[in-house]
């Protein structure tokens, strides 16, 4: 079964719900105060069987100026709108501007429904529908079909049946891939079933059981029964007006203009890239920095307009403008906003959201042009590798490059295993990096460590997590993919948790010969090695010097550093190790005391290396005393 929604749209008091009730037989008026005031204040809803094969969903919008948030909250989803002008008035405020609203929300198909035809003669019907006629010329309803009806005698209801039903077969029904979302336009509690919202699901589809979360609050709640239409069904999705009973989340914690979606499916953002059409009448031009307005499915937030390219926006302009929110807000790339004056009850514009998570870009600069081309006509293709270029060092998760795009995430691994093949984007782990800034990245590791290498000749190498604190920010699996690259290709080598290029790996004559030196010192001293600075002198290097090749030798085992200063050669440790371990299955425990008349030693060089054992995890300390570990 096909399924449409239907928007009406036009002045208060021209009859759209008294229509909706002709046509369908439900009253969308259910608020007291709605019945005794005899005007709309709310969101209305309605739902009609057009045929065996055809379902429409209406909804039912407000004609009061002091209501149009409402009116932009219900028009936000709709495939098509009744535009309803009574026979007794014409064309009024509410018409015109109703008809901005829906021109700026993108729709491109109506019906004009002249009602209250039974007020009027023919005569009057005749004028109503050449003021019509002369309203909508060069505008979207243009060659709209015009119906005169009458909802309280029923005249021309199967005309305009039989429009709708011709109309509804050039609608392509809303496709239910992609990430789900609802726009939340109501929310009350039965007794019994807990929390209830409803919306109409502008994408993807959505069944019982799943996890959902409440944007941009970050709340959870699990879905524990849907309606359509007042039936129960297993799943539901894009096109239909749905009901959905959430277990987890109070009453309170949900309002109009909350957003539900699968968990980590949206992101929250306050800022945007979008394209802004200003109204030719009856606006005044906007500044740059201007306070307005923004209203967006069923959401309202306080808004300041950037203007990219110039210092004014002139009636009838289209421009490539940034918006900066004062609250955090959803939004979806291709999602359609309206702008309303800050201050002034007036729509002003509109356009078509571009980028969720853009850059700050500098205004009047180069490149403006490309990014809002790219953005605007740009293929799926050229998009998703633009985000991906805008990301930078860090890339684009596959998740965050699905919100991006506006793609679920099997397009978006698609769009991925193109540019991966194309050569424009790597994908490391679950991230996406352009090439370009992979190569930039890799050149930066070799820079890095050729500067180390000079301020540092005699250091082994650097050490692999300062290497990356001082490259730019990106995931762990980046830098490990630069630095096995690198490798392969013979650039540098990596050692244990150092990095150094390949030609300093390999040392020099003058280096190697530094530390035989310092290891036949230390190998002839024995338990009693000489300090830093008389090791030093044997050598014939700098104190520094010393340190740094004792260093060398100690990462590749030759040496063990047991304290600040102090270094043994291996041979001697490892006979150290050997006669505690003797001397401890003997007496099962020592004292520094014990040991110093074993191996005659002061303590001076005793303590660091009874604290060696420990350290090591030979020996663990009780008291004064040592056992063996295990």
């Amino acid at each position: 079964m096909k399924r449409i929604i239907v928007g009406t749209a036009g002045h208060i008091d021209h009859g759209k719900t008294t229509l909706i009730r002709a046509l369908t037989g439900i009253d969308c008026d259910r608020l007291k105060e709605e019945k005794e005031r005899g005007i709309t204040t709310e969101l209305g809803f309605a739902h009609w069987h057009l045929d065996d094969d055809l379902l429409v969903g209406i909804v039912d919008v407000p004609g009061h100026e002091k209501f149009v948030r409402h009116m932009v909250a219900g028009a936000w989803g709709i495939d098509t709108v009744l535009l309803v002008v009574a026979a007794d008035e014409g064309v009024m405020p509410q018409t015109r501007e109703h008809l901005d609203i829906c021109e700026i929300l993108g729709l491109t198909k109506g019906i004009v429904v002249i009602t209250k035809k039974d007020l009027v003669d023919e005569e009057m019907v005749e004028l109503v529908e050449e003021d019509i006629r002369d309203f909508l010329k060069g505008r979207v309803l243009e060659n709209a079909p015009v119906v005169a009806v009458s909802a309280t005698t029923g005249e021309n209801l199967d005309v305009l049946k039989k429009i709708l039903r011709d109309i509804s077969t050039e609608i392509e029904e809303k496709s239910r891939e992609g990430i789900f979302r609802l726009p939340v336009d109501r929310v009350f509690t039965l007794r019994g079933l807990g929390t209830i919202v409803t919306g109409t699901c502008i994408s993807g589809h959505l069944g019982v059981g799943e996890e959902v979360e409440l944007f941009p609050y970050g709340r959870k709640a699990r879905v524990r029964s849907i309606q359509a239409y007042h039936d129960d069904v297993k799943e539901a999705g894009a096109g239909q007006r749905i009901a959905l009973n959430l277990q987890g989340l109070d009453r309170q914690d949900v309002e109009r203009g909350s957003m539900i979606a699968r968990p980590e499916t949206l992101l929250l953002t306050s800022r945007i890239d979008a394209s802004l059409r200003l109204l030719k009448v009856p606006i005044k031009p906007i500044r740059h920095d201007s306070i307005l307005r923004f209203h967006i499915a069923t959401t309202q937030e306080e808004a300041r307009l950037v203007l990219l390219d110039s210092d004014q926006i002139e009636p009838g302009q289209e421009l490539f403008v940034q918006f900066v929110f004062k609250k955090p807000i959803v939004v979806f790339p291709g999602d359609r906003f309206i702008l309303r004056g800050s201050y002034a009850i007036q729509t002003v514009g509109g356009g078509k959201v571009l980028d969720i998570m853009p850059s700050r870009h500098k205004r009047k600069s180069d490149g403006l042009g490309k990014i809002y081309h790219t953005l605007n006509e740009g293929s799926n293709l050229e998009k998703a590798a633009y985000h991906i270029l805008k990301g930078g060092f860090q890339g684009v998760k596959q998740q965050a490059l699905s919100i991006l795009t506006g793609k679920d995430i099997t397009s978006t691994e698609k769009l991925g295993e193109v540019l991966q093949k194309e050569g424009t984007v790597r994908l490391i782990g679950k991230t996406y990096l352009h090439a370009d800034y992979f190569g930039n990245y890799q050149e930066r590791v070799l820079g890095f460590i050729g500067e180390y290498h000079k301020a540092n000749p005699l250091k082994i190498g650097i050490p692999k997590e300062e290497l990356r604190m001082r490259l730019p920010v990106t995931d762990v699996q980046v830098f490990q993919a630069a630095l096995d690259e690198c490798t392969a290709a013979g650039r540098i080598v990596v050692e244990k948790d150092r990095v150094s290029s390949q030609a300093h790996g390999k040392g020099t004559s003058q280096t190697d010969e530094f530390e035989r030196r310092l290891l036949e010192a230390l190998l002839a001293s024995g338990f009693t090695p000489p300090g830093l600075k008389d090791l030093a002198g044997t050598v014939g290097v700098t104190e520094k010097n010393a340190r740094e090749l004792l260093d060398r030798l100690a990462f590749r085992g030759g040496v063990v550093k047991v304290s600040q200063d102090m270094y043994f050669h291996k041979d001697m440790i490892e006979q150290f190790k050997e006669r505690a371990v003797a001397f401890l299955r003997r007496h099962q425990e020592m004292g520094p005391s014990d040991f110093k008349s074993e191996l005659n030693l002061s303590r001076k060089y005793l303590i660091p290396l009874l604290e060696y054992l420990d350290q090591i995890k030979l020996t663990i300390r009780k008291g004064d005393k040592r056992v063996l570990r295990g």
